[in-house]
């Protein structure tokens, strides 16, 4: 029988993945049980696409919501202000994610270790700061002033994806949801293309030592802003459908406790692999449904099950997998079927 190839073999664990979730409202889960798969579909959408970055390239980048918030900004926008149909913004979304990505990899481009990390977070905290101080009254509904942006309160009313004419109030929800994983499926198989390709290969030896792949022919930069153009495109693209189909988008996509939810869902799952950053946001998805009505202790639990994640399973689930998998004896089967 034919080995799968690597690439083939994660093709077809993506189908596995696309199949299964197109599933799950033939299960009849409720309205709120589905929005909440509906988000997590779209946060492992997004730190699959910063997985790109931070786990394959090694690019200690953590300003990666920035290019979220750009998508679901332009998006929101672009409904609000010329009405477009949230589906000719999507591509807005992408290119306005990219716009931003391209600027964080060109401002990082001879920086490395912790002045990436300074670089990139100051980047988004500072596009939070021009979102949240944006008071001044641009447009008035009846008494009522709003800002550009939307200010601290966000955007709203900028118009859906249709579904409520297209099937009605019922399908609204399982609409969504197969938007998401329509954005999440087709950033793994980009994911997966990346990691498995040429450029994939100088993405994880920039990672595990950057002179010497310099010294090997590869041009470090030029590969720098590949893989953030490629995060910034489909994470800005995420972004807007996050916009449609949570209905409001404000800059509290932009604040930390956000932003480390979504870096503990790539760390617990194993940067730098295809499937970890899907395991970890959905092993993160349970831990805060368990927190649900538990709100008080629901940072102090996420702490606790991090630390206890990072000493049991440094290397994340996928690394703890593999090391139970060879750890496994398998006899060697003869060609006579002896053993």
């Amino acid at each position: 029988m034919k080995t799968l190839s690597p690439l083939q073999r994660d093709d077809l664990l993506c189908l596995v993945l696309a199949l299964g979730l197109i599933a799950i409202p033939l299960l009849g889960p409720s309205n709120y049980l589905l929005g909440q798969i509906t988000l997590f579909v779209l946060w492992a959408a997004v730190v699959t696409q910063w997985n790109l970055v931070f786990g394959v390239a090694g690019i200690l980048s953590i300003g990666h919501l920035a290019l979220f918030a750009a998508g679901g900004y332009a998006t929101a926008l672009l409904g609000v202000y010329f009405d477009l149909s949230l589906w000719l913004t999507l591509p807005v979304a992408a290119l306005a994610g990219l716009a931003i990505s391209l600027f964080m990899g060109l401002t990082t481009l001879r920086l490395r270790g912790a002045y990436v990390v300074v670089m990139t977070l100051a980047i988004a905290m500072t596009l939070y700061q021009i979102i949240v101080t944006d008071v001044a009254c641009f447009r008035q509904s009846q008494t009522v002033c709003y800002s550009f942006s939307g200010g601290a309160r966000g955007l709203s009313r900028y118009g859906d994806f249709g579904f409520r004419e297209l099937l009605g109030y019922k399908w609204i929800a399982i609409g969504n949801f197969y938007v998401a994983v329509a954005a999440l499926v087709l950033g793994t198989l980009v994911a997966i293309a990346i990691i498995h390709s040429p450029y994939g290969k100088a993405f994880q030896a920039m990672r595990d030592n950057e002179v010497a792949a310099s010294a090997r022919g590869i041009e470090v930069h030029k590969y720098q802003l590949i893989v953030f153009a490629v995060a910034g495109l489909f994470t800005g693209l995420t972004g807007g459908v996050y916009a449609g189909v949570i209905g409001t988008f404000g800059p509290q996509v932009l604040e930390l406790p956000t932003l480390l939810f979504l870096l503990s869902m790539m760390v617990v799952g194993g940067p730098g692999t295809v499937w970890g950053p899907i395991l970890g946001t959905a092993a993160l998805a349970f831990v805060d449904e368990g927190f649900r009505d538990l709100a008080e202790w629901r940072n102090t639990g996420y702490a606790v099950i991090l630390i206890i994640m990072m000493l049991a399973l440094p290397d994340g689930i996928v690394g703890g997998m593999k090391r139970l998998a060879k750890s496994i004896p398998l006899g060697n089967v003869r060609a006579g079927g002896e053993q």
